[in-house]
């Protein structure tokens, strides 16, 4: 059991070097919330996921909304998986690793179960920045691992598809004509 659940161990944590983004944007959560939704109900659709829902959410790390949504069988869905929402972003936010990476090496190391976080919450990272994940996309409703693989699914088919801006190639984005016409609180 040691041996495969440090295989487990090893093969997240190359998952979670591996998925990193070029850049990130609104735009961009709100793609990747919208192919997770996508890929679940394909799945639902070949007889996968029956009977279940999950909801999808994505924020930054300092906790702006970029992306939520629930799907699936509207009785499988309720407040406790946005409670769990917020656990898993917790890990991800205090670990910089994926809570399925967390949950499996603490349980590597020998842990209570009740002492960590269950997978499907993985932090997205900006390539060449190593300093600190920039946002979190988090998968709850489904078993962990299948919260977790879902989210490692639909980055690995994502992010090769990129394509460059403009002005994310080396060039400074565009500076607006003019400022915006709020005020600033002091």
């Amino acid at each position: 059991m040691s041996s495969e659940l440090q295989s487990l161990v090893d093969t997240i944590f190359e998952q979670e070097e591996s998925l990193r983004f070029p850049y990130f944007s609104a735009d961009v959560a709100w793609e990747i919330g919208s192919a997770v939704r996508e890929r679940f109900m394909n799945a639902r659709s070949q007889g996968q996921f029956q009977k279940q829902g999950c909801v999808i959410h994505i924020s930054t790390f300092t906790g702006q909304t970029l992306f939520a949504a629930a799907v699936g069988e509207e009785s499988a869905i309720g407040p406790v998986n946005w409670k769990y929402i917020e656990g898993k972003k917790d890990v991800a936010r205090n670990w910089n690793h994926s809570s399925f990476y967390v949950g499996q090496h603490a349980l590597l190391k020998g842990w209570e179960r009740e002492q960590y976080a269950f997978g499907g919450g993985f932090p997205i990272w900006i390539k060449g920045c190593p300093s600190a994940p920039l946002a979190i996309i988090v998968v709850s409703g489904l078993a962990e691992e299948d919260d977790h693989q879902l989210i490692v699914d639909t980055l690995s088919d994502y992010i090769p598809r990129m394509k460059p801006v403009a002005w994310r190639m080396g060039r400074l984005p565009p500076i607006p004509s003019k400022p915006a016409s709020h005020t600033m609180a002091r």
